[in-house]
């Protein structure tokens, strides 16, 4: 399987979180298994650590550059804004990071690529991107 990353998981391996730290090593005992991330949530994750705590900058930066790194095309922007029109028109609001996640979520889609977050919002998506597909 295919899989992207997003940020929160990828934040709460930082904290040493043991939901997240059990959800990579159930996905990385399949050698099969792939994960991805693009550069946005590479330059969330490692913007968020504390400038003081280098060595687990180091440490973190050195696990993301392990994960393929998606470009987010012009297109995955496009299908970001459109999908992102379509719930709001259906009423729904995600916060303050509402841009990033769309972003992240199309291009999980785009590629063809399992969403692993502990994000809520993300459960919110994947419920109206096939009411999506249908309208397209």
């Amino acid at each position: 399987m295919k899989y992207f990353f997003d940020t929160n998981v990828i934040s709460n391996l930082v904290r040493k979180e043991e939901v997240a730290i059990t959800k990579l090593q159930e996905l990385a005992s399949d050698d099969r298994n792939e994960f991805y991330t693009n550069q946005l949530v590479f330059m969330e994750s490692l913007r968020a650590i504390p400038l003081t705590h280098k060595k687990l900058f180091d440490n973190t930066k050195e696990t993301l550059e392990n994960f393929e790194k998606l470009e987010i095309t012009q297109d995955i922007y496009n299908k970001s804004i459109e999908f992102a029109r379509f719930c709001k028109s259906k009423g729904i609001s995600l916060g303050k990071c509402e841009a990033i996640d769309y972003i992240h979520f199309i291009t999980a889609k785009y590629y063809d690529l399992e969403i692993v977050s502990f994000d809520g919002d993300m459960a919110r998506l994947e419920e109206k991107y096939q009411e999506f597909l249908v309208t397209r």
